[in-house]
């Protein structure tokens, strides 16, 4: 290891206080750079040996960058994230350093000691890393010991700029490339100050505190762009339709109370369950597991009330889950399932009917509601309701992964609950139940408070040893691990069919030799359809068929009409072929490109290109003999009301033949994606181009394309900033290539130009339009129309040169060639 050298990175607080931290560190050979981290340079000189590195946080990715640019000579970078004293132990350097060496891994952590109040040094295991370890809190300790050639890679990937969530993106990252480069040491290495002595009951709601919503975003940003990077994203809708019609209960709901040894507080859940009003009829079901302190006799005395079930299990192997199953499968437990802790109490008579009424109102399969953290005697604590914002419709579920439980109280559909079960745990069964539902069915809200969680010194979860905290959250990350594969695999399963070019051709012929109309059409775009070239970027055709498109009307005549989109609007005559990602490709019965296909969502929703890019960029590179392309709802979609795409034949198009003639793909750049402003082409665009093909490369063209998007300019009352895509697979150069057309107005001026005007030409351009193949309907415009008229036109509808400019000056620098 006589070549490896090693910079330290850590807080300063004062050389007082770094004093005998600097001490130690000066013990091992190995270490060459010491880098004192401060907001600005102070007044007085860095000590012996050591130099200040001005960032402005530690766990931004600006401040991170900098530590990487000041490191990059050294092999190993030993990161200290606390201000306090570091105690390192006898050859701890030496052994990070060597552990890394061995394994190759990009982070080492290890067991440490903690330095208490009293002066006592307390043993702090840490746990190993899992591939479902997605908490955003997930102690690694204090040191991180960290390859500085994957911190450059991870830092030169980054397409987000983070203020509170580097660290936890650069983690992830290695993840993602192997859980395997994360590394924990079961060694006791060095001593940290405990800054944190609060007991365990009191940190667990830390990370739905509000005052921390700004770091929770952005760490939920962190989180989804990771899922959909390793396969594990569900994608918003995506859920299997619930049926709530299921006869043959005994009752409307059931609460579930799971027992055991509460005497104290099981007579106020049950009153609080009993006084429910309801127009519904409902039943409580308290599973008593063999208490032995009272409780058993205490609901023994609720018995005669004919809706309370006393269930003793002949088990007495059950956990908290184990009592659940229990009750929900028996024969007494109604439609839903409703959860109430032996602890706690609903806050007021509503809460049974409010929770049963969003089953039907949200159509899920479980409901999660709102509570309210209070003492014994019911007074608020911190830190006060808990309503789980961040369960957003199109992101809870992915977010669930990262975060550590989803609410209270928890609902559940009897069927679904009795076909999937709780794991025979206490601790994290709800948890476990929550997702794997949540994988398959909507998840419903009610955000009143309808729920008060009470904390007091028989809670389980009070005052946990570290020991325990620690084996708590080594099942939630198995949880969250199996989870995790279960979603890959579901995707996989559920998406895992993606089309093929003999697949459409065969389609494609099926269809023609089966609807005599479109085949006619077809063959007269071969034979009598005229185009005439204008230049190397733009090429007139003369299509009459197309003046339903042209022609179409937009703004609010749209709903007044069918969807032709939706299958039981379609022709009879026209077929469908099943994409991935919920799209059917269809023939277009009007077509501009010798195979031209309409592939629309199977859901009847908005034409929006957002959450929607890389089933674009996919079909672009599974369907490499054509063009993949988009019309935004304002910006040529005949359709603005139902999702689709286009597809088409490559070698038509002006832009996809002429491509380089706008963009030079040849300079030597480090990454293999990167943004290109189209030079000298007919109106501004960009290209984003991905060299080579790999399971990340839709990851990271769809975040890279979220970055244009949020730089494209979108008038306050339009649905999406306006925009033409075109995409296509170049195999000769085995590169995917993206064109987007950013887009001003949706038709020029001279379409509404009067007749006798002389100036009206029916052109409304869409995405092949502005790709260079103009459609003319009518023969007077494909005749009149010059190339210096045909450009203005869709110069009119782009944006300006200005407007790009602005629009580049927001991307990433380093992606931009």
């Amino acid at each position: 290891m006589t070549s490896t050298s090693i910079a330290c990175c850590l807080p300063y607080a004062g050389q007082e206080a770094i004093a005998s931290t600097l001490q130690a560190l000066r013990q091992s050979p190995l270490l060459r750079h010491i880098y004192l981290l401060v907001n600005h340079l102070p007044d007085e000189p860095a000590p012996e040996g050591c130099s200040f590195l001005v960032i402005d946080s530690l766990y931004s990715t600006a401040g991170l960058r900098s530590i990487a640019q000041a490191v990059t000579s050294d092999t190993y970078l030993l990161l200290y994230t606390l201000p306090t004293p570091l105690q390192p132990g006898f050859h701890a350097i030496e052994r990070f350093c060597q552990v890394a060496e061995q394994t190759g891994a990009g982070l080492v952590y290890a067991d440490h000691y903690l330095l208490k109040p009293d002066g006592t040094r307390e043993a702090c295991p840490v746990i190993d890393y899992q591939r479902g370890s997605l908490r955003d809190d997930f102690s690694f300790g204090s040191v991180w010991f960290i390859r500085t050639a994957d911190l450059v890679q991870a830092l030169a990937e980054a397409l987000e700029h983070y203020r509170h969530a580097a660290l936890y993106y650069f983690r992830l990252q290695l993840a993602a490339r192997s859980v395997d480069k994360i590394v924990h040491l079961n060694e006791y290495l060095y001593t940290e100050v405990e800054l944190d002595t609060r007991l365990s009951g009191e940190k667990q709601f830390d990370y739905v505190n509000p005052r921390n919503r700004d770091v929770q975003v952005e760490m939920e940003h962190a989180c989804t762009a990771h899922l959909k990077q390793i396969g594990g994203y569900l994608y918003p809708g995506d859920y299997q339709p619930i049926d709530l019609s299921s006869p043959g209960f005994a009752c409307e709901a059931s609460v579930i109370i799971p027992v055991r040894n509460r005497v104290r507080t099981i007579e106020d859940a049950i009153r609080s369950v009993l006084s429910q009003e309801t127009d519904f009829p409902f039943n409580l079901i308290v599973v008593d597991n063999h208490s032995t302190d009272g409780t058993s006799e205490a609901i023994a005395r609720y018995t005669d009330d004919p809706r309370v079930i006393h269930l003793i299990p002949q088990r007495t192997d059950l956990g908290i889950g184990g009592c659940w199953n229990a009750g929900v499968l028996h024969p007494a437990c109604g439609k839903f399932a409703v959860q109430l802790d032996s602890d706690d109490l609903y806050s007021d008579t509503h809460t049974l009917s409010r929770m049963v009424e969003a089953f039907y109102t949200q159509q899920c399969a479980m409901v999660v509601g709102t509570y309210r953290m209070t003492n014994f005697n019911l007074d608020t604590l911190p830190p006060g309701v808990i309503d789980h914002r961040e369960w957003t419709e199109d992101n809870g579920r992915n977010n669930a992964l990262r975060i550590n439980g989803l609410g209270a109280p928890r609902a559940f559909y009897t069927p679904v609950l009795r076909q999937l079960l709780l794991p025979n745990t206490s601790y994290g069964e709800d948890y476990a139940i929550g997702l794997a539902i949540s994988r398959r069915y909507r998840i419903g809200r009610v955000y009143d408070v309808v729920y008060l969680c009470r904390r007091w010194e028989g809670n389980s979860d009070a005052a946990l040893s570290i020991d325990r905290v620690n084996a708590n959250n080594l099942y939630k990350d198995k949880i969250r691990t199996l989870e995790l594969e279960a979603r890959i695999r579901h995707n996989r399963m559920t998406w895992g069919h993606r089309l093929t070019e003999d697949e459409v051709t065969t389609f494609f012929r099926n269809q023609l030799s089966s609807w005599e109309e479109t085949c006619q059409r077809y063959d007269s775009l071969l034979t009598a359809i005229r185009t005439r070239a204008l230049s190397d970027s733009v090429v007139l055709q003369h299509n009459p068929a197309r003046i339903l498109s042209t022609g179409a009307k937009i703004g609010n005549s749209v709903p007044e009409r069918p969807c032709f989109l939706c299958r039981n609007n379609r022709p009879a005559a026209q077929d469908l072929l099943r994409c991935h990602d919920a799209y059917e490709l269809l023939v277009n019965p009007y077509p501009i490109l010798p195979q031209h296909f309409t592939l629309p969502h199977r859901d009847h929703q908005p034409q929006r290109i957002h959450g929607h890019f890389r089933a674009l960029v996919e079909t672009a590179h599974r369907l490499h003999d054509h063009i993949v392309f988009y019309n935004g709802p304002r910006c040529g979609a005949s359709a603005p009301d139902h999702l689709h795409f286009q597809a088409g034949s490559k070698g038509v198009l002006p832009l996809e033949k002429n491509f380089d003639l706008w963009v030079k793909d040849d300079a030597p750049i480090p990454y293999i994606y990167s943004i290109h402003p189209l030079e000298g082409y007919t109106c501004p665009a960009l290209a984003l181009i991905a060299h080579g093909w790999e399971e990340q490369s839709l990851d990271r063209l769809e975040a890279l394309f979220g970055k244009i998007y949020q730089a494209l300019p979108c008038p306050p009352d339009a649905p999406e900033p306006g925009m033409n895509l075109i995409a296509w697979q170049d195999t000769a150069r085995d590169r995917l290539i993206t064109v987007i057309i950013p887009r001003s107005k949706h038709r020029p001026e001279c379409y509404e130009a009067p007749e006798a005007s002389g100036r009206r030409r029916l052109v409304s351009p869409g995405a092949l339009d502005m790709g260079g193949l103009v459609i003319t309907p009518r023969s007077q415009d494909f005749e009149a129309l010059t190339l210096r008229e045909t450009e203005s036109i869709l110069r009119e509808v782009a944006i300006t040169p200005e407007a790009m400019a602005q629009v580049i000056a927001q991307l990433p620098p380093h992606v931009l060639v």
